[in-house]
């Protein structure tokens, strides 16, 4: 992707920078993210970054203020997709990850740049190996295809990587999708080359890396939950030194490799998430011994670099030794230079456990285990965080998605204010709702998160906070309410107060308590009908006996401000809550401008309001009458399995995300993303439409009309992560019964596609969705049209000439063709089962026509219209071609064909049909009329009842 500062920006040979100040020190790259990314876009990142540290000695970590100076910053810049080269070293740089960059192998790519590397195309010798065809690059684009300058690029060491993460694709900044900006050239028959793939790194960008960051020639980065580590000389026998790599790792080619300096030196790099340990076991070691360990030595650091706390240093002979780390990261150093004498190195295993004692004297995070990636089945991690006395704990969550279940019994968080299981439950916390932020009344916070053998989530990631009582341990000085906010507190007043300037004393003011238990009453704005007055504040709370609700009815209001939008009304405005049982307030809106606000309701007895003014422009105000209403959520919930909704004189029930409401109006049944659509026309949409549909989901929508008929799809709105290639998230459309039948179109981006109609009467769906953007998804129609393919088999088959035929008449100005086909060796014969068209003498109006394709010209074996059934036809080859035409009058009932594939004919008698009944059993009675007139009972169509669709 094209990067900010290209001009100023160095590089070696293989599409490296070559100055050594750009490079991080040691290989660590500290890193803050921005808070305008949502959680699944932090956890994407945190994935990109321990998908590079698990290739190299690369090492990114979460800034720390007081030791990490320089650090990139996740964030959103103009530029789209951007960042440095390498280490700026001018404090904080961003890398920026805008809309449609966050995608795990486009932040890779980002990343690499700020590792140290350039764009391959862009190296000194690569017209050896690519055509850059300037004609098709857009206008202003071209310099994102400039060579490198020779003070910027070294003679490469390492061949041209066709497959570099950091390659463009060959139609980048190209005019069109089909023109070509990169041509490769050179390549041996049979290479196989990935042009600008954002997958993964290739094998030259690893071996790049770890040459460019001087990694240690054996080792390697563990990211799971267990492994063994042995040391490269850890087998010898005799004179002949045997290698065995197992938990070694490689950097370079050679595996190989005799006890050479290459293998004297190793670093091994165990990272888990926060919130977890790691537990060495040193099974064996035997190493020279020597003062301090300072020749050969096995060093465990508890981190991530050369200057975290020192655990242990070992040589000499050791067995069953155990070394556990405080922190999440494991660096272990091993130095050996006389394996050749015998001294053989060790073998270990490592395990990563979850939860623990925390001493919070600062801030620090904990996460699921093996987050950002899925948290593992059958998981329990139990925390116990302690504070400071006078303190409390505060956790703030920054992403969450667990198993969703009403009672959250199968994966959970649970948080108790406490040291242990029995201390008061906060709550307990599933699905992919962000909690609210938490804190304890105590200076200890039990965490347990539990996760069953089966659904795994992407999991959490939290902040553990300290935070101060200021309102029980400060002279805080607030008059009347002090309130605790984390981090800090603030004065509040009783209604009919208002806080002074200096933020703690109250004065007697507008609004106060009203006591709506005896009757109902109306709230006026200060001095209404005058204007009210600049720069006023005023508090109601208006309280109803308990189990009842406030409902609240404007029949005036004109404020300063435009209409209710929250972003516009920042002079004059009115804010109302509903205020809860635990003192807690619940936000119902903020209004001003001069449009009446709709009727609110409280939630629970008491609905309260605050009025500001500024001090510049004064309008009329409002009235508002309140009337009391029994509150039916108050008791059992409503009889509501999720959600209870309080309305004048009733009640409503309400299910959360991912949950449908039950007929019954009551329970909530989970959303199964797959439809089978049998109805001949309606609506749907994507799941949570108009919402933004949620990540990593598949749908499929399965159309399936009668026979002879075939599904038309319109879309009427549509917005799905765009991408050239519609990789990411998609709606995908075949033409048939599942993904393996042929492919009617792949939609994404923000353009509505055209209408889409099957060959025949089946259509398959398929909406797609990756972890990355989310979007509103779709709304479309869809409609059941006559026509299509039919095939011919030696089964009999029977259509209709529209989809309720026998319930209604065929419909006004239809146009409808079939083709019937049979194997190439065989005819198709149709049998008339029932006719009744409009007649006319010469069939203009309405009629059938039935004609087959021939060598020079089409045959016609008839165009029939009336009550008299057709003859049966056979054709001659091994296709029929029928067409139905009405006009805008006199509709009929139209037609019923059985059709089947026989021999070629030879002559017209015989009757070549199964005996079977000419309609399906589950169709109802009717009358019809035969050829001559005669009344007979048939059977007519199903009536495909509308089917409920999401």
């Amino acid at each position: 992707m094209p990067q900010q500062s290209r001009k100023v920006q160095s590089r070696r040979r293989r599409g490296v920078t070559v100055r050594k100040e750009r490079t991080w020190d040691y290989g660590v790259i500290p890193y803050e993210i921005d808070t305008i990314f949502s959680g699944a876009h932090k956890a994407l990142f945190k994935q990109a970054m321990r998908y590079w540290e698990n290739f190299t000695c690369i090492k990114f970590v979460e800034r720390d203020a007081k030791l990490h100076s320089n650090y990139i910053y996740f964030t959103v810049k103009s530029c789209g997709c951007c960042s440095f080269l390498g280490k700026n070293g001018s404090g904080r740089q961003p890398i920026s990850i805008g809309r449609n960059c966050e995608k795990f192998g486009i932040i890779i790519h980002e990343l690499g740049h700020t590792i140290g590397f350039h764009h391959e195309h862009a190296r000194g010798d690569r017209d050896k190996h690519i055509i850059i065809n300037k004609a098709n690059i857009i206008r202003g684009q071209e310099y994102n295809f400039d060579v490198l300058s020779p003070e910027e690029f070294d003679e490469p060491l390492l061949p041209y990587d066709y497959n570099s993460i950091m390659h463009y694709a060959k139609n980048s900044f190209s005019k069109s999708t089909y023109l070509d900006t990169i041509t490769p050239i050179g390549l041996s028959p049979g290479v196989h080359i990935e042009l600008g793939q954002r997958r993964r790194l290739s094998r030259g960008d690893i071996m790049q890396a770890n040459l460019l960051y001087k990694c240690a020639a054996c080792g390697r980065t563990f990211q799971q939950n267990s492994g063994q580590i042995v040391a490269p000389h850890y087998v010898y026998t005799g004179n002949n030194l045997l290698t065995d790599f197992e938990g070694s790792g490689d950097v370079g080619e050679d595996k190989a490799t005799d006890a050479g300096d290459s293998l004297s030196v190793c670093e091994w790099r165990i990272t888990a998430t926060n919130g977890e340990r790691i537990i060495l076991h040193v099974q064996e070691l035997q190493l020279l011994l020597s003062d301090n360990c300072t020749r050969d030595y096995l060093e465990i650091r508890d981190g991530y670099w050369h200057r975290s706390p020192l655990v242990r240093r070992l040589c000499g002979n050791h067995s069953n030794e155990v070394i556990t780390t405080d922190t999440s990261r494991m660096l272990i150093n091993y130095v050996n230079h006389n394996a050749a004498q015998g001294y053989r190195g060790f073998k270990a295993r490592f395990e990563v456990v979850c939860g623990g004692e925390i001493q919070l004297s600062k801030g620090q995070s904990i996460d699921s285990p093996n987050y950002p990636l899925e948290y593992m089945p059958n998981k329990e991690c139990i925390w116990h965080i302690t504070a400071p006395p006078q303190h409390q704990v505060a956790l703030k969550f920054q992403s969450f998605e667990l198993e969703k279940h009403d009672g959250c019994i199968y994966d959970y968080i649970e948080i108790r204010d406490g040291s242990g299981s029995d201390s008061k439950l906060i709550g307990r916390f599933c699905g992919d709702k962000l909690p609210p932020n938490i804190k304890t009344h105590s200076n200890q916070m039990f965490i347990k998160f539990v996760s069953d053998g089966s659904v795994q989530k992407l999991g959490f990631s939290a902040a553990l906070m300290l935070d101060v009582d200021e309102c029980k341990f400060m002279q805080h000085g607030c008059q009347h309410i002090c309130i605790n906010t984390l981090g800090s507190y603030q004065c509040g007043c009783h209604a009919g107060y208002e806080l002074q300037a200096n933020g703690k004393t109250c004065e007697d003011a507008c609004g106060g308590i009203v006591d709506a238990t005896l009757s109902n009453g109306t709230v006026y704005s200060p001095s209404y009908p005058d204007f009210y007055p600049n720069a006023k504040q005023c508090v109601w709370e208006i309280v109803a006996p308990a189990n009842s609700a406030v409902f609240l009815n404007f029949t005036h209001f004109d404020l300063e401000g435009t209409k209710f939008q929250y972003t516009k009304c920042s002079y004059d405005y009115l804010i109302i809550y509903s205020k809860m049982r635990d003192n807690r307030l619940k936000k119902i809106g903020i209004y001003c401008g001069n449009e009446l606000p709709s009727i609110v309701n409280s939630e629970q007895n008491i609905l309260r309001l605050e009025f500001h003014s500024d001090r510049t422009v004064q309008r009329s105000g409002f009235v508002a009458h309140f009337v009391l209403d029994v509150d039916e959520c108050a008791v059992n919930n409503g009889g509501c399995q999720h959600r209870c909704r309080n309305t004048y004189g009733s009640y409503q029930c309400s299910c959360r995300n991912g949950y449908t409401l039950h007929k019954n109006g009551h329970n909530c049944t989970e959303t199964k993303c797959k439809f089978e659509i049998t109805s001949s026309k309606g609506v749907l949409h994507s799941p949570n439409y108009p919402n933004d549909y949620a990540r990593n989901i598949y749908c499929y929508w399965h159309f399936q009309t009668v026979l002879g008929h075939r599904i038309q799809l319109t879309f009427h709105d549509f917005d799905v992560e765009s991408h050239q290639e519609c990789i990411y998230d998609y709606v995908a459309i075949y033409d048939g019964r599942s993904e393996n039948s042929s492919t009617l179109g792949i939609y994404c981006g923000g353009r509505e596609p055209y209408a889409v109609i099957a060959s025949s009467n089946e259509m398959f769906m398929v909406l797609k969705t990756d972890a990355g953007l989310q979007r509103k998804g779709f709304k479309a129609r869809f409609v059941s049209e006559c026509g299509g393919y039919l095939r011919a088999t030696n089964h009999t088959q029977t259509f209709y000439s529209h989809p309720r035929y026998g319930s209604r008449p065929y419909g006004h100005n239809m146009y409808c063709d079939w083709r019937i086909e049979s194997d190439p060796d065989s005819s198709v014969k149709i049998k008339f089962l029932s006719f009744e068209i409009e007649y006319s003498e010469h069939c203009d109006y309405d009629f059938l026509e039935v004609t087959e394709e021939g060598n020079a010209m089409n045959t016609i074996h008839g165009r029939f219209c009336g009550r008299r059934r057709p003859p049966i036809i056979v054709s001659n080859s091994d296709t029929l071609l029928l067409k139905f035409q009405t006009d805008k009058d006199n509709s009929q009932r139209g037609f019923a064909i059985a059709f089947v594939a026989v021999e070629p004919p030879v002559d017209e008698g015989g009757e070549d049909f199964d005996a079977v009944t000419p309609f399906p059993g589950y169709l109802k009675n009717m009358y019809s009329e035969t050829a001559g007139g005669e009344e007979q009972t048939i059977q007519r169509p199903h009536i495909w009842p509308p089917s409920s669709l999401m």
